[in-house]
């Protein structure tokens, strides 16, 4: 299994891996899945706390929402 964040209404989706998009149950958003060879990882947006996703390694994410760039260190991200 794999997760991602519906564009459309930010809900945390969960599909299987190797699946190319995924409709959001809620709000029927259809978001194109990730290659399942990058990995990604989870932050907070540090101004509005919005869950961002990323690609693993990245220094630093640029929040879609409020457009704060959020600097990535080890202690404060996710792996997925």
């Amino acid at each position: 299994m794999a997760q991602l964040i519906c564009g459309g209404c930010r809900t945390l989706l969960m599909y299987a891996r190797g699946a190319t998009s995924v409709r959001c149950s809620c709000c029927q958003t259809v978001n194109l899945a990730p290659a399942s060879n990058h990995q990604l990882a989870h932050i907070n947006c540090g101004n509005c706390r919005t869950t961002l996703m990323y690609p693993y390694g990245a220094p630093s994410v640029k929040c879609a929402i409020c457009h704060y760039i959020t600097n990535v260190n080890v202690s404060n991200r996710e792996i997925l």
